[in-house]
């Protein structure tokens, strides 16, 4: 009689319960040298979204000059005062030839006059301008320049090629450059010896042959043969920057302003300058040797143009490119935080999956995006704060509940919050930003090396378990 036989249970066929959870891998690929190359090739490949993040945020940064730009044209944009200078045209006319050959040729030629003393003041009152989401700082400045022209040295309407000089005695006119006329709130004028009162007009002098803008005034003969002094004012708009040329023999420059964020730039620093929570005053004494020209020149454009001094009106936090260098430390931001986690699993007897450390490193990518959210709407120092203690909370929780310990959730908030004070911290220390990360790897190594001496990198010691609690 046949013997029967029963149909082999599920168990039978696949094994016990336990067998069916993972198939028994050789030790070495569960070895802890194995785990941390699978840790160090997650983490590079989670530079593709860190990626896609700076892209981001750069796209952002586009989308704000944009706006920024739209408020400087309807406001007014970047100015810089280049002057006054006495601008005197006259030509020169050669004969060449005999007879019916004989030919006339004009040259037109501008000498331009320096003043031997120059004074200009700046009160500038700055504001924010909101445009969507977004903002520029530009200011409304009240401008007074004071001065004097000496009489025109002997000499300086001479002959280039030996014909016959005449001087326009009547077109001479004092030409002010300012780089954006459009953005002039009043009418400008010019006395000369504290008596006669001159309109300014549009530029439309000979040194305007190569572009530029600007205004002019005309000047009698009889005034600027002798010398004469001046003053003039003048309300101006503009934005993020104003600029000033030492158009002056001497010059003095005093700009005082309600900013507390002054950015001083230009191929002149302030000799003396004074900064507070209400504002700063500046000022700027350029001799007449270290502008490195003479006391007047023959040319067809605006001297100076390169040799300008001022100031930027900074804003407090350009969180845009403060977002795009932190993301730069990204790696070595995931890769101390796996570090963490991988000391804890080998510390725990619980094993961390690889896909959890990707999850915990997508969190920590997700904190530049809520970063980058967040600074748009309440500012960068809030918004720090909001998105590294989500990222912190977040990954603690999880990092403690997956390995069934209190103390490991503690310890990663612990590492996190010591992270990303460090990173606000080199965000703001640029100078210190190679000391304090050099000083960090060092640290994090030998952590590293000491809590990690005891571990079994082969995964071959038998008095390991052969199996280990496992999580996800």
């Amino acid at each position: 009689m046949a013997n029967a036989t029963s149909a082999p249970t599920a168990d039978d066929e696949n094994g016990s319960p336990q067998n069916r959870q993972s198939p028994k891998l050789p030790a070495v690929l569960k070895s802890p040298a194995v785990k941390v190359f699978l840790i160090g090739f997650l983490t590079v490949l989670l530079l593709i979204p860190t990626t896609f993040v700076w892209l981001l945020v750069e796209e952002r940064a586009d989308r704000a000059k944009g706006v920024a730009a739209d408020i400087a044209r309807s406001w007014g944009g970047m100015q810089s005062i280049n002057g006054p200078y006495l601008a005197v045209p006259f030509t020169e006319t050669v004969v060449s030839g005999e007879g019916e050959k004989r030919q006339q040729t004009v040259h037109h030629r501008t000498v331009v006059l320096f003043p031997e003393r120059l004074e200009l003041k700046g009160d500038i009152g700055v504001e924010e301008r909101r445009k969507s989401i977004y903002s520029l700082p530009v200011y409304s400045g009240q401008m007074s320049m004071e001065g004097r022209f000496a009489a025109p040295p002997s000499g300086i309407f001479e002959p280039k090629d030996g014909g016959t000089i005449k001087i326009a005695m009547d077109k001479a006119m004092v030409v002010v450059g300012i780089a954006e006329v459009r953005a002039l709130r009043s009418y400008v004028s010019i006395r000369l010896d504290l008596a006669l009162w001159v309109l300014f007009v549009p530029f439309l002098c000979v040194l305007a042959k190569h572009g530029g803008s600007g205004i002019n005034a005309s000047v009698a003969a009889d005034i600027w043969q002798k010398g004469f002094s001046f003053d003039l004012a003048m309300h101006l708009n503009g934005s993020s920057a104003l600029f000033a040329a030492p158009a002056g023999q001497t010059t003095l420059v005093t700009l005082q302003s309600d900013w507390p964020h002054p950015g001083f730039t230009g191929a002149f620093l302030p000799e003396q300058r004074s900064i507070t929570d209400s504002g700063f005053t500046a000022t700027w004494t350029i001799p007449y040797l270290a502008r490195g020209i003479p006391k007047t020149m023959e040319v067809d454009s605006l001297p100076l143009s390169g040799k300008l001094m001022g100031v930027k009106f900074v804003e407090p936090v350009n969180f845009y490119q403060t977002i795009s260098r932190s993301l730069k430390y990204a790696i070595g931001f995931i890769s101390l935080t796996f570090l963490a986690v991988f000391v804890l699993e080998m510390r725990s007897g619980w094993q961390f999956h690889w896909m959890q450390y990707g999850l915990v490193g997508c969190a920590l990518i997700i904190f530049y995006v809520m970063l980058l959210a967040f600074a748009e709407h309440i500012g960068y120092g809030r918004a720090y704060l909001v998105a590294a203690s989500s990222a912190t909370l977040l990954n603690a929780i999880y990092v403690g509940t997956s390995l069934k310990s209190r103390i490991a959730g503690l310890v990663i908030a612990a590492v996190l919050t010591g992270i990303f004070a460090t990173l606000y911290a080199l965000m703001r220390e640029q100078d210190y930003a190679l000391l304090i990360g050099s000083v960090i790897a060092f640290a994090a190594l030998a952590v590293t090396m000491f809590v990690t001496q005891k571990i079994d990198w082969s995964g071959l010691d038998p008095s390991r378990p052969e199996a280990r609690h496992q999580t996800g």
